[in-house]
C-alpha cells in the first residue's frame, strides 16, 4: 500500500512539473502541499494520542468504579445488620409496653439483651476493621474514610445503649422500673442517624456512575 501511495505521489508530481507555468510555481504548489499534508499529520498524530489517553482514562474510571461498588456493596451488609439490631433492640423495648407484671419474665428479656449484646459487638469489631480500598483516588479515599468514620460513631453509640440496656436487665427488677430505666438510656445514648449520602453521592458523581 505504501508502495502504490509513493508511486501515486511520484506520478502527481511529475505531471504537476510539467503542467506547471513556471519552475517557481511548482516549488510553491509543492511547499503548500508539504505544509498541508504536514499539518494533517501532525493534527492526526495528535488525535491518536488524546484516543488512547481517553481509553486510559476511561479504564481506569471503569476499574474506579469496580474498586467502589465492592466497597460499597460489602458496606451495604454491615448497614443491614445494625439496622436488624437495632430493630431487634427496638423490638425488646418496645414488647414491654404489652406485657403486664404478673407475666414479665426478667430473666428471659435480660436473657435476650445479652444475646443482642454480643451481636452488637461482633459488627462493631467488623466496622472498626473496615478500610477504604487502596485503588481509589485521594479524594474518594477521603469520603470513603469520613463514612467509615461516621458509621463507627454509630456503631459506638448503638453498642452503648444495648451495653447500658443489658445492665439495667440484670434480675431481679421490676417491670415498671425496668421499662423506666430502658426509655431514660435510650434518650440520653441512643445514636443519632447515620446520614453518608453525600459523601456517597460526590464519590458517584467523581466517577460518573
Amino acid at each position: 500500500m505504501i508502495y502504490l501511495l509513493l508511486i501515486a505521489a511520484t506520478v502527481a508530481l511529475a505531471l504537476l512539473y510539467k503542467f506547471s507555468p513556471t519552475p517557481k510555481t511548482f516549488i510553491i504548489i509543492c511547499t503548500l502541499l508539504v505544509f498541508v499534508f504536514g499539518a494533517s499529520a501532525f493534527i492526526r498524530v495528535q488525535q491518536l494520542e488524546q484516543e488512547q489517553i481517553t481509553r486510559a482514562q476511561l479504564e481506569e474510571l471503569q476499574e474506579q468504579q469496580k474498586i467502589f461498588g465492592e466497597w460499597y456493596a460489602a458496606y451495604q451488609k454491615h448497614i443491614d445488620r445494625l439496622d436488624r439490631n437495632w430493630q431487634s433492640y427496638h423490638n425488646i423495648v418496645d414488647g414491654l409496653n404489652s406485657v403486664d407484671a404478673d407475666n414479665f419474665n426478667a430473666e428471659a428479656t435480660h436473657a435476650r439483651l445479652i444475646d443482642l449484646e454480643q451481636e452488637a459487638l461482633d459488627e462493631q469489631i467488623k466496622i472498626y476493621m473496615l478500610t477504604a480500598p487502596q485503588g481509589l483516588g485521594n479524594d474518594n479515599r477521603a469520603l470513603v474514610e469520613a463514612v467509615i468514620l461516621k458509621t463507627q460513631r454509630y456503631v459506638d453509640a448503638q453498642m452503648r445503649t444495648i451495653s447500658l440496656s443489658e445492665t439495667a436487665a440484670v434480675p431481679p427488677v421490676e417491670l415498671e422500673n425496668l421499662k423506666l430505666r430502658l426509655h431514660d438510656i435510650m434518650i440520653r445514648e441512643s445514636p443519632e442517624g447515620l446520614f453518608t449520602a453525600q459523601e456517597i453521592s460526590a464519590i458517584r458523581a467523581a466517577l460518573g456512575d
